[in-house]
């Protein structure tokens, strides 16, 4: 590479990244514009009027008696807008792009940057029948795709502000760096189209995003789905299951990048993905919405505000989340019972833990597979600790009964987590309702007992 280019690139590699983390234009795909439209920083039209992507005064920009100068282009005395500085060039090129005949290039992420070039030519930006191939050679040749990659890497180790995650349970974004709370820009509920196809009732919140990491909520979480949807962009549905059988799932749309897949297993804080700029958006930032499922399969909507104030209020996050000058978790705070958690109690919560799963056939499975549980502690109340008596019987039980058969015949290795047997005696319902009859069982011997002792 000549030192003058070389310079070049480096003088303004860190301007394109930046641009990229506020707008999601792969920061090559700006650089090599750069360098071909300005000759390197070499043309008059860059030298004189600190224009360096060739942009064309139009007439609202005349008018509002902002400066321009004539330049011979496609005709001549062609008129060209005057930038203060190369850094206003790079910004004002950033918001053409995101102008609406541009919008196909933002289903595409960050580090695509061949995409990105054919959805600008598409778009009319050019009029070189060869402009595709000429601004790929110069990312190719010099090596400009390291910009996205660093851009991105960059936006992803930003660090977390402590205040949104605690244990079991995390915001969906770090905080704002000056405010130190996350900032919504478009709320719940009906709202004026943003634009064009935008929907004006809101299911979710919009909420400021500039290419940063984007955090599973919960512990125990499954991702439903990682995919590309259209006017949401590339979204990551999670689910996440409570003890009482409802279930939450959220939504992270217009995704630069996504880090899971359908199927993965995810953690309260663990970072899922990046935020973005791809489908029907007019600029970076997270579209969150939520989902509640009632036992009975009833699915719902709901305000993202009140889920995130049961997690703040469970985690114990003092984080806020700001529309203008309210705080939309305020007034969904005080109805949240921190009594009511998603385990009934210790014993289920370590049972959850250790299956990665709310659901108590999971927690059966995972004790007909033989590993040792730790003991239940007796409960303060006496019918309390009858049933956990019972309970505990009841593991032991079929503890014993799986040891038992493991004895008598091998294993035989699967990749679920119930064992394949050949005996009937390990079928999933006869144990099911031999675990039943036994707890029946036990419990009328302890009533009897109990009358006994009352009629002497």
């Amino acid at each position: 590479m000549s030192d003058y280019k070389r310079a070049f690139f480096e003088k303004y590699a860190a301007a394109a990244m930046e641009e990229q983390r506020r707008y999601g234009i792969p920061a090559s795909v700006t650089l090599a514009q750069m360098a071909v439209e300005s000759g390197y920083g070499e043309s008059n039209l860059a030298k004189q009027d600190n224009n360096y992507f060739g942009i064309k005064a139009s007439k609202e920009w005349i008018k509002s008696g902002k400066p321009w100068s004539y330049h011979h282009d496609d005709h001549y005395n062609d008129k060209f807008c005057t930038f203060g500085s190369a850094l206003e060039s790079l910004e004002y090129h950033s918001k053409v792009l995101m102008a609406d005949r541009y919008k196909a290039c933002r289903q595409y992420a960050p580090t695509d940057h061949l995409h990105w070039i054919e959805g600008i030519k598409k778009g009319g930006y050019a009029t070189d029948p060869n402009y595709v191939a000429s601004i790929e050679a110069v990312i190719r040749k010099y090596g400009l795709e390291k910009y996205d990659q660093m851009a991105l890497t960059g936006a992803r180790q930003q660090p977390f502000a402590a205040s949104v995650q605690q244990g079991r349970y995390s915001f969906p974004l770090s905080c704002d760096a000056t405010n130190g709370s996350l900032t919504v820009t478009s709320p719940f509920g009906h709202r004026q189209a943003p634009k064009a196809g935008a929907s004006t009732n809101h299911m979710g919140l919009d909420i400021r995003a500039n290419y940063t990491p984007v955090l599973a909520t919960e512990d125990n979480g499954v991702v439903l789905s990682a995919k590309n949807e259209g006017k949401g962009g590339n979204v990551i549905r999670v689910e996440y299951a409570r003890a009482d059988g409802s279930k939450y799932q959220t939504a992270y749309m217009h995704l630069s990048q996504m880090d899971v897949k359908e199927g993965d297993r995810v953690s309260a804080g663990q970072p899922i993905g990046v935020s973005g700029n791809t489908g029907n958006s007019t600029g970076p930032h997270l579209h969150f919405s939520v989902k509640k499922v009632t036992p009975d399969g009833h699915a719902e909507q709901i305000d993202p505000s009140v889920y995130l104030a049961e997690i703040a209020v469970r985690g114990g996050i003092n984080a806020k989340v700001m529309y203008g000058s309210n705080d939309l978790l305020a007034a969904h705070k005080a109805a949240v019972n921190i009594q009511e958690t998603p385990y009934q109690d210790n014993h289920d919560m370590m049972l959850a833990e250790l299956t990665q799963s709310y659901d108590p056939k999971d927690w059966l499975a995972y004790l007909m597979a033989g590993d040792s549980m730790p003991s239940i502690s007796n409960s303060a109340d006496p019918m309390g600790a009858l049933i956990g008596s019972v309970f505990s019987g009841l593991l032991l039980m079929v503890s014993q009964l799986d040891q038992e058969l493991a004895q008598a015949e091998p294993l035989k290795k699967t990749d679920v987590v119930f064992r394949e047997r050949d005996t009937p005696m390990a079928d999933y319902n006869q144990v099911l309702q031999s675990s039943s009859a036994y707890f029946e069982a036990g419990m009328q011997q302890d009533v009897e007992r109990e009358q006994t002792v009352s009629i002497k």
